[in-house]
């Protein structure tokens, strides 16, 4: 007698829930596990938050993708002005995207600007919150009631006037991007040197706006002559050759 087996049921494959990343990989979303990227000019890999992601366009365009939403294989670069220099000046983009590019006149003045703009926004959306103060008097009575997340201090704003705020701060993070006219610009005024951003009543800063905020400040941060870039003036000549991992997205090659 034949004994006839039931046949085993298929497995259903789960379906992954994390987003898919604009370079093809996987990103964490509990944000335990950033995704790394490795910069073109020094070689040195690292999460994303302070690197600036390039395309390549269909004309061999090199196009800054600041939103990360471009479609397209990433390259990825230090966000400073030397990392930019040494990228072009070594034709790093055209490197990594295996085939002639061509890179816009005044790249780092154009990512300055850009960048300068994106850190306006992100003022502006913290001060819509209803979290944000700005001026010595507002910033002052928010740090002596121990309401302060964040601080945010202009380039050339009254030394004397951020020593006695940091005396009153300390512990707290300050960032340091925007100068006086373009701080003002997220409050609708001619001059703004400090401004905080702070816990309201009953709630808190949640961290995604403390996260963007430092981002972009810390971003532009390396475009600004203040600041000294990030310090790559002196890896010219060690800058490496890109490797597989290193390459972005592939191109035709150009007459």
């Amino acid at each position: 007698m034949t004994t006839v087996r039931p046949a085993k049921k298929a497995r259903k494959r789960r379906k992954s829930t994390r987003p898919a990343d604009p370079d093809g990989e996987a990103t964490a979303t509990d944000g335990a596990a950033l995704t790394e990227r490795r910069c073109i000019a020094t070689g040195a890999s690292g999460p994303k938050a302070p690197m600036i992601r390039f395309v390549i366009a269909p004309d061999n365009a090199v196009i800054a993708d600041l939103t990360e939403k471009l479609p397209g294989r990433g390259i990825w670069l230090s966000a400073s002005r030397d990392a930019v220099s040494i990228a072009v000046k070594r034709k790093l983009f055209s490197r990594a995207a295996r085939c002639q590019v061509s890179v816009p006149e005044g790249l780092a003045d154009q990512l300055e600007a850009a960048l300068v703009d994106r850190a306006v926004a992100a003022v502006g959306m913290a001060r819509r919150s209803g979290l944000m103060a700005a001026g010595n008097a507002k910033v002052d009575a928010a740090l002596r009631q121990g309401q302060v997340v964040l601080r945010l201090e202009a380039l050339d704003g009254s030394a004397e006037g951020r020593r006695k705020l940091d005396n009153l701060s300390p512990g707290v993070p300050v960032l340091e991007a925007l100068t006086t006219a373009e701080l003002a610009r997220a409050f609708d005024r001619e001059r703004t040197a400090h401004a905080a951003v702070f816990r309201g009543k009953g709630t808190q800063a949640g961290p995604g706006l403390v996260t963007r905020l430092t981002r972009e400040f810390e971003r532009l941060a390396g475009f600004r002559s203040d600041f000294g870039g990030a310090g790559l003036e002196k890896t010219v000549e060690r800058c490496i050759e890109p490797t597989a991992d290193m390459i972005g997205q592939e191109c035709a090659d150009t007459e």
